[in-house]
């Protein structure tokens, strides 16, 4: 929920929420998710008659990309919205306030609507620089040559406060401490996010006891852990596994990109009904 709108929508409350969340809408700047792509570590199964086969590109990410980009369920609703909002936007300062989380965004992507934030992963202020690296990958983390290679935040650009990110990558749940968002301004004001940088950790006890869902094909039922490089029984023959703070796990990189959607739309979605 967007931190003013938060009282409860009954009797002349009702008005004064109105009032404040579209005072809120006119003063942030939002960017939406349209693209989401894990870079480090890739996916590796052992499915035969192939042998170990790496599934990054093949299946995640693109199961990744339609729960952005399509309704699957049927609800009216894009599957999974992640919204970046600057309150508000001021490129010519160091620094921002800052939100980023879910929300409810209409289907079809063409013409969605969203909502405000109803659910906060990172907020804070965001740090903005105007020359140099916004965030790369973590000084000393086990980073493998795959390839897309992991793309850089660079100037002008922004890098959110650290925080813990839940995530759910086409199907397969992770939750990141240590989380970071980060992207490049494209115009200024800016009209998109490029180069978009998320990283988080994970420990290697979580991703033991975290279950993919059997629902997701082809990884659906095996545990978060084999499917990483250097997790237990699985097929890769290096291991990606890093330390944070003595705990062993990884580092988890993802690019995106988020395009602004017009200014209209947000309010349209508020208007109907997409407030929590």
């Amino acid at each position: 929920m967007h931190r003013l709108c938060g009282c409860a929508l009954s009797g002349s409350c009702l008005v004064v929420s109105l009032m404040m969340c579209a005072s809120a809408h006119a003063q942030s700047t939002y960017f939406r998710f349209s693209d989401l792509d894990l870079r480090d570590p890739h996916v590796f199964i052992n499915q035969a008659p192939f042998g170990c086969v790496d599934v990054t590109e093949i299946a995640v990410n693109p199961e990744i990309q339609e729960s952005i980009q399509n309704d699957g369920d049927g609800d009216g609703l894009l599957d999974s919205s992640t919204l970046v909002e600057f309150l508000p936007l001021d490129q010519s300062l160091s620094a921002n306030l800052f939100d980023s989380g879910r929300a409810d965004c209409t289907a079809p992507l063409a013409s969605s609507a969203c909502g405000p934030i109803n659910a906060s992963a990172i907020a804070g202020t965001a740090t903005l620089q105007t020359s140099g690296t916004c965030l790369a990958a973590e000084p000393g983390s086990v980073v493998h040559v795959y390839s897309p290679a992991i793309t850089q935040s660079t100037s002008p650009c922004f890098a959110s406060p650290v925080g813990t990110i839940a995530l759910d990558l086409g199907g397969i749940p992770a939750q990141l401490s240590g989380a970071q968002i980060a992207a490049t301004f494209v115009n200024n004001p800016a009209t998109n996010l490029a180069n978009g940088l998320l990283r988080g950790f994970i420990s290697e006890v979580d991703a033991n006891n975290t279950i993919i869902p059997a629902t997701v094909p082809v990884i659906g039922g095996r545990a978060l852990s084999s499917l990483l490089p250097g997790g237990t029984g699985n097929c890769a023959g290096f291991s990606d596994k890093d330390v944070r703070a003595g705990v062993p796990g990884w580092w988890i990189y993802l690019n995106y990109v988020a395009p602004k959607p017009g200014v209209d739309n947000f309010f349209d979605g508020f208007a109907n009904g997409f407030e929590p």
